[in-house]
């Protein structure tokens, strides 16, 4: 067996593991332009109805008034729904969009609809669509000023070039920034018979409350283009993005970098040298968060030459370098789909674990910065297919938005203090 070919099927393992028995959400898939045939498979909706618990994905968001948004899709539609009890229940779906009948919503693992909640009580949302069996796709947003009763006419991000995982982020003072992966400058190459790696990696922002956007130009090329981009904000209010990035060699490994003041540079740096030289798809990018302190917190997932697994690493100095990668989870469960958040004082992390018949999610706590972490405790277990973990916060206060087919949609208090949170 090539070293390729044994890298994608222990790929394909933890991820399948990691997913759930019946999850299949990712195996790994070759890189291709255009139209191309993933070999990735990916789970059923676990029922048709426009719910929360029948998505595959789940996005959450927190309004200034503490009602919970989730944006979903099921079949062709995109919804958005609150809940004024913690999602124990969601008041009626709104349709966002529809889809036509020849295109499919990306809304698998880290592609999914997003809300994003503003001070000023609107709301926006943004998908996805591409055609069938095609990886290229377009960003569309959408406006609620009326408290989600209704949204606006969806809007393209840009026109052509292809895009897909957007991340988003606001500022103290409500600017909207965007992060995603666009096609434009690898279709250019495709069309000028150049070889091109991956996909650019672009940014834009508004000052309107999503009704436009500015910038909108892609400032670093070969990002691996099938997985998601993450977004914080920064001490002085302006975004750090992070990406897995297509280095020498056709090494796959992590980037992260501010965005500048005025929207044209990026200031950052490599996360690690796991050295994961592969030509497939990991479906599956980075973690990040930024502390009070300003300390960017990145985790993420490999199958390097240097190293294999999930790992967590930080940066003092604004990316310019990080700390040692620090292991996490447990090799024999298949450890995948790691996220961050800081809230205050404390710093969370969690991932998705299978031991062959149960998936489960286990968090660790830190209280200084990353530097020691409590012992791992098990937030949330599920028997069926299930979604990637979700952080999210909201008045000093941490929660885990998941959703599984057999126990539907929860929304967990993340711990406080070191004593619960070390609980096993």
């Amino acid at each position: 067996m090539t070293r390729m070919k044994h890298i994608g099927l222990v790929l394909v393992a933890a991820l399948l593991g990691a997913s759930g028995a019946h999850a299949q959400e990712h195996a790994t898939s070759t890189v291709a332009e255009g139209a191309a045939k993933p070999a990735m498979k990916h789970a059923a909706p676990a029922c048709s109805d426009a719910r929360p618990e029948c998505a595959m994905t789940v996005f959450p968001a927190f309004d200034k008034k503490g009602r919970l948004w989730v944006a979903f899709s099921v079949g062709k539609t995109v919804y958005a729904a609150s809940s004024v009890d913690g999602g124990k229940s969601f008041a009626s779906p709104v349709a966002v969009a529809n889809i036509a009948e020849t295109g499919v919503i990306d809304a698998h693992g880290d592609a999914r609809p997003k809300i994003v909640a503003l001070n000023d009580g609107a709301l926006l949302v943004s998908y996805t669509t591409r055609p069938d069996k095609q990886m290229i796709g377009t960003i569309f947003t959408a406006r609620s000023i009326d408290g989600g009763k209704t949204f606006s006419t969806p809007q393209a991000m840009l026109a052509d070039g292809g895009q897909r995982f957007d991340a988003w982020v606001v500022s103290p003072k409500g600017r909207i920034y965007a992060g995603w992966l666009d096609k434009t400058h690898a279709q250019k190459a495709k069309a000028e018979g150049h070889e091109f790696a991956g996909s650019g990696v672009a940014f834009g922002w508004s000052d309107d409350g999503g009704a436009t956007f500015k910038g909108k130009s892609i400032l670093m090329d070969h990002a691996c283009e099938c997985c998601k981009m993450s977004a914080a904000l920064d001490r002085d209010g302006l975004p750090v993005f992070a990406w897995r990035q297509v280095f020498d060699d056709g090494v796959r490994d992590h980037y992260a970098a501010k965005l500048s003041a005025d929207g044209a540079s990026l200031t950052g740096g490599r996360v690690s040298d796991d050295n994961w030289a592969i030509n497939s798809c990991p479906h599956q990018g980075p973690g990040l968060a930024i502390d009070h302190a300003g300390v960017w917190h990145v985790a993420w997932f490999t199958k390097g030459k240097n190293r294999q697994g999930v790992f967590y690493a930080s940066s003092r100095d604004g990316g310019k370098s990080f700390s040692a990668p620090q292991k996490i989870g447990d090799d024999a469960r298949a450890p995948a789909f790691a996220a961050l958040l800081a809230v205050k004082d404390r710093l969370y992390r969690v991932w998705k674990e299978f031991d062959g018949t149960t998936t489960s999610i286990p968090m660790q706590m830190s209280r200084d910065g990353g530097k020691s972490w409590s012992a791992p405790h098990v937030l949330a277990t599920a028997a069926d297919a299930s979604d990637n973990p979700q952080l999210v916060a909201h008045k000093g206060a941490g929660y885990l938005s998941w959703v599984s087919h057999k126990e539907g949609y929860r929304l967990i208090a993340l711990p406080r203090d070191e004593k619960s949170a070390s609980v096993k």
